[in-house]
């Protein structure tokens, strides 16, 4: 019989790149798309199988992440240090929900898609991951018995209750510990679902602790809808709000721009920044700015030229 052949430099990177990376032997298999236990036996060997079958895959995986990292370092040089760049607008946002949470009440922060609302969410969770319970809605999980499990599963509430057992003890979690609720999405929310939200807010009507506080962030829609001549169900609603704050990409400034492209700005680039400054003040918003800035990197192009191609090529719009 036939000794198999391993190739043994491959069984070397592949020891060398889970150190570096820290990856486990399962992560790698799965994004591999092979088995732990062929991973495993191939890494020792004595795989029953083909060993060049294992191989093939994992070349292919080392060629793709290679490209990808190239991609990144590529764009490195380009983009800011830090994840989260604060705008005018992500730093109202995050002051919004800090508003939320001191006056134990209820804000609702809403405007166009694109504009930096859920990064500043993102961001004052990092900044306060004990005290902040982030959720995003979905179509889907708008009704009460959706938000009521998103709910449970934030605040750690788990086993088989009835729905009001569950509603007790997420009051119970919550119940003195000034954590503030940021609900992403929150135009997806059904009536029934926001009423129960809004008796979060609530002070205990035994003992006068203060309620928790929520902060709706969506679309417009979450807020013309209990405005509408026609929801007279969002009266109560509507008089717990605390503070209403409604954005556009029309209020994306210049300096804004400057901060999300340090490059362009360090450059002087006062044509591409005008530029994106377009797009970002258009129905894309910031997001379609960096989309379409960060595609011109992957194409070689942060010109004018390249992010207009760029911009007609993704069908982003611009003024």
């Amino acid at each position: 019989m036939m000794s198999k052949h391993y190739n043994t430099a491959l069984q070397q990177r592949v020891e060398e790149f889970m150190e570096a990376t820290g990856i486990s032997q399962n992560r790698l298999a799965n994004e591999v798309g092979i088995s732990v236990t062929a991973l495993s036996y191939w890494r020792r060997s004595s795989y029953n199988g083909d060993p060049a079958t294992i191989e093939s895959k994992l070349e292919e995986y080392f060629a793709t992440y290679e490209a990808r990292q190239a991609v990144q370092e590529q764009a490195a040089a380009y983009k800011p240090t830090g994840g989260y760049v604060p705008t005018s607008i992500s730093e109202d946002v995050y002051n919004g929900i800090r508003f939320a949470q001191v006056e134990r009440g209820m804000v609702i922060l809403h405007g166009d898609a694109g504009i930096g609302k859920t990064e500043a969410a993102k961001k004052f969770r990092a900044d306060h991951p004990h005290s902040t319970i982030l959720i995003t809605i979905t179509p889907t999980s708008g009704t009460l018995s959706g938000v009521v499990r998103l709910l449970a599963a934030a605040v750690g509430v788990s086993g088989q209750r009835s729905r009001m057992d569950i509603l007790l003890a997420i009051r119970k979690k919550l119940a003195g510990s000034n954590k503030v609720i940021i609900i992403d999405e929150a135009q997806h929310l059904r009536i029934q679902a926001l009423e129960e939200i809004r008796a979060l807010t609530d002070a205990d009507s035994v003992t006068g602790e203060p309620g928790t506080g929520v902060c709706l962030i969506g679309n417009t829609e979450v807020y013309n809808r209990m405005m509408g001549r026609q929801q007279a169900q969002f009266a109560q609603l509507f008089s717990r709000i605390r503070m209403n704050r409604c954005y556009s990409t029309r209020g994306v400034s210049r300096q804004d721009i400057e901060a999300l492209f340090p490059n362009l700005t360090e450059n002087n680039m006062k044509e591409e920044l005008d530029f994106l400054l377009s797009v970002a003040k258009g129905r894309w918003g910031i997001r379609g700015a960096v989309t379409v800035y960060n595609n011109s990197i992957r194409n070689e192009d942060v010109t004018y030229k390249g992010l207009y191609n760029m911009a007609t090529h993704l069908g982003v719009g611009f003024n």
